[in-house]
């Protein structure tokens, strides 16, 4: 039998390990979509309250990061970019990102 001191630290370092591999998997998902889109990363920073755009439809699951781009002309854009499905979180690798600087959103 497991003693629950081995137990909690168990839990613990599963919790540790979960959280490492969801902020690694949504930064990974984040630079393949703007990889993919042609726009370059010039600062991103994860949302963990105020999820913008995203804020009242966002699961628990999913990653929301507020970014500044640059495009393939050399525009800058800002907005928003949530990585990951409602219900699979970032076992889905479903992106939508919400501009701030026009009403265009693009999944």
């Amino acid at each position: 039998m497991i003693s629950p001191t081995v137990g909690l630290l168990l839990t613990a370092c599963l919790g540790i390990l979960l959280a490492l591999w969801t902020s690694s998997q949504g930064r990974s998902m984040l630079r393949r979509w703007t990889s993919a889109q042609g726009f370059e990363i010039l600062s991103h920073e994860e949302c963990w309250f105020f999820r913008g755009p995203f804020f009242w439809t966002s699961s628990k699951g999913q990653k929301v990061y507020k970014v500044r781009l640059r495009d393939r002309e050399g525009q800058l854009r800002r907005g928003y970019v949530r990585c990951g499905g409602y219900w699979l979180g970032l076992w889905s690798e479903a992106v939508e990102v919400r501009w701030d600087d026009d009403g265009i959103s693009s999944q």
